[in-house]
């Protein structure tokens, strides 16, 4: 009886063992390659008439999204025919389509189709595995496997903060931010800033006709270090050991008008910022 002995990853030599021990080995290395084995992010199978090969083999997605794997189909001793690529494993609310639908192989060429996977809004989270092979005929290709990585849609942050001091003319006060990230993953916050969308005056001052406007304050926005590390949970800046030196600051002008209608205003404020995840 012959074996195979494994000289390097898919290219195999038949011999004749000179004692059963070692013929027993040889025949466990070849069962354990065949089973699919990972080349410098390439996944294969050549065992029978085509090679399925899949390069990029690991995607992250979320909700509402696709990812893309290009698959290419190589004709093996001679092989010439129609090769209609499958995919099983699919999680639950997602889809999947080759482009093309099938194509044809000619010996000792390569044919490319291109695995598209769409999301729909609520995907199971977390890792699948998924297996590309072929449908027409028993000689094609064995299965290879891919991976498809779900992850939660991102959610928005939420900013908060209070002066918690009175503003008077000539005055500054720092704002710290208390930032909740909802999300399971710790986000870089590249961009923050603070801006004044309202102003409330009390009944007295709206009664006597006494102004209060946005041009009565100025604001410094945040000047500390950018990414700002923001890990999921509540967050402030103070607990993320930012200087208050660099906290945002809101400040009242002092100017030769009668500010009296900004006495015991409430200023309304807004943040605006941008951020991605690691």
């Amino acid at each position: 009886m012959d074996y195979f002995q494994l000289r390097k990853p898919g290219i195999y030599k038949a011999w004749t063992p000179s004692n059963r021990t070692g013929a027993i080995l040889a025949g466990l290395l070849v069962l354990a390659v065949s089973a699919g084995a990972t080349f410098a992010g390439t996944l294969s199978n050549k065992t029978t008439d085509v090679t399925i090969q899949v390069n990029h083999s690991r995607r992250t997605t979320g909700q509402n999204n696709s990812v893309s794997y290009p698959v290419s189909l190589t004709s093996n001793k001679g092989f010439s025919d129609t090769v209609t690529p499958t995919v099983s494993g699919l999680p639950a609310n997602t889809t999947a389509a080759f482009a093309p639908a099938s194509v044809v192989v000619a010996p000792g060429k390569t044919a490319t189709v291109l695995l598209t996977v769409v999301t729909a809004d609520s995907p199971p989270e977390g890792k699948a595995e998924l297996t590309i092979a072929t449908a027409a005929g028993t000689n094609q290709a064995a299965g290879v496997a891919v991976q498809l990585d779900v992850q939660s849609s991102g959610r928005t942050l939420t900013f908060s903060g209070d002066l918690g001091a009175p503003l008077s003319p000539g005055s500054s006060v720092p704002l710290n931010l208390s930032i909740y990230n909802p999300n399971n993953e710790t986000l870089s916050l590249n961009g923050l800033s603070v801006s004044i969308t309202d102003i409330s005056r009390t009944e007295a001052a709206v009664a006597a006709e006494l102004p209060c406007t946005r041009a009565d304050y100025a604001i410094s926005n945040y000047t500390g270090p950018h990414p700002l590390t923001i890990p999921a949970g509540h967050n402030s800046l103070q607990s993320l050991e930012i200087p208050p030196a660099l906290w945002p600051k809101i400040a009242m002008l002092d100017t030769t008008l009668n500010q009296d209608g900004c006495k015991g205003a409430t200023l309304q404020l807004a943040y605006s910022q941008a951020a991605e995840g690691n």
